[in-house]
């Protein structure tokens, strides 16, 4: 049986990041579930009904499949992202505590230019237009950032990754670390220094999650 998609976007971003992504797919998206943080409006929670599901993040919509998905993953494409991001004593590699918490305090006193800010740096470009932040729905993906650890749960499963190799918010070393001991079955570089590739190598990230429908499509198969 072929497994349907299950999408899950990054921090400061909405579920219109993998419009792109789709349209490059065309039917192979077909049943995708989209999920939505609700940083721009309300969260989106797909309830799926069994059979098996191959998880798309992206940035932190990567550990948070990893930690917390909404239904078990058959497999996981990670697309700029990471089984842990914060640092930690057992992840030097990762972004530290002090960074997290300015962010935090930056979008309590005003969210718009930190979000533009994050969102341009992360694009390597001007930023795109946004809804209305929810900063509590912001905060709380902070959090998550800081607490999260998905590495055990990355252990377990068929992972395909491609990321940027000078991605500007989350480093390719940190996120080579986090994978360390993962069934990491493909792992993609792309020369660039951004960390949207969804948006700037739709292309890309459409490829490979074709490459993991099919092994995925080909193991069940065989089993």
């Amino acid at each position: 049986m072929r497994p349907r998609l299950l999408l899950a976007h990054g921090w400061a971003l909405d579920r219109t990041l993998w419009d792109r992504v789709l349209d490059e797919l065309g039917a192979d998206a077909d049943g995708a579930c989209v999920m939505d943080a609700g940083y721009y409006g309300r969260p989106i929670k797909p309830v799926l009904d069994g059979g098996p599901v191959l998880g798309v993040g992206q940035s932190l919509g990567v550990l948070e499949l990893l930690a917390r998905a909404p239904a078990p993953l058959a497999g996981l494409v990670a697309i700029d992202g990471f089984a842990r991001f914060a640092a930690g004593p057992d992840f030097p590699e990762g972004q530290s505590a002090a960074g997290l918490k300015l962010m935090a305090r930056r979008l309590s006193q005003a969210p718009g230019p930190l979000l533009a800010d994050f969102i341009a740096k992360a694009l390597a470009g001007a930023a795109p237009s946004t809804g209305v932040p929810d900063r509590q729905a912001l905060s709380e993906g902070l959090d998550r950032l800081r607490a999260l650890d998905g590495r055990e749960a990355a252990r377990r499963l068929p992972i395909w990754r491609l990321h940027a190799s000078a991605d500007p918010i989350a480093p390719l070393a940190l996120a080579d670390a986090s994978f360390v001991g993962a069934d990491v079955r493909a792992r993609h570089v792309r020369e660039a220094a951004d960390h949207l590739s969804p948006i700037s190598a739709p292309k890309a990230c459409a490829d490979l999650i074709r490459v993991a429908l099919v092994a995925l499509s080909a193991q069940a198969l065989s089993a």
